[in-house]
């Protein structure tokens, strides 16, 4: 595979099912809320987020981000895992910058897997090697924004 063999474009409604299938088989499908087709398609409306796939006549690869006027963020990439190390994960990051490029964002970050939980692997390696810069932080996550239903 070649890079003029290959084309990264912007997602449609078409891809979801693939791109849910790449997370799924990397078992990084964590709630449909955040994973599943309505997210997807959500992130699909807003101008300012970014839904890539690399597409060679299938889907093989997808990046996900955002933008909000002063900070770009990725927040997902995945690529099948049979077809790993054939920089497919490199060009959709590469992509991504320009694109966040293009709208006027001054830095892109993104939070990286380190291996400290069981089930996580490391990721730091592969976003020094694309030229992220590690920072002392901790991404944190609140759960639970649309409350419990049975809450009063």
């Amino acid at each position: 595979m070649t890079q003029s063999d290959t084309k990264i474009r912007a997602a449609t409604l078409a891809d979801i099912e693939a791109v849910i299938q790449i997370t799924k088989d990397n078992e990084h499908f964590w709630t449909p809320q955040v994973d599943g087709a309505e997210a997807l398609e959500r992130i699909l409306e807003r101008p300012s987020n970014l839904f890539l796939v690399y597409d060679d006549g299938e889907i093989l690869g997808f990046i996900l981000g955002s933008w909000d006027g002063a900070r770009a963020f990725i927040h997902k990439i995945s690529v099948r895992p049979d077809i790993r190390q054939k920089s497919i994960g490199t060009q959709l990051v590469s992509e991504a910058i320009v694109f966040f490029k293009n709208i006027g964002a001054p830095t892109v970050a993104v939070a990286a897997a380190d291996g400290t939980r069981e089930e996580e692997q490391d990721s730091t390696e592969f976003w020094k090697k694309v030229g992220f810069e590690p920072i002392p932080a901790r991404l944190m996550i609140y759960f639970d924004v649309q409350g419990d239903e049975n809450e009063n």
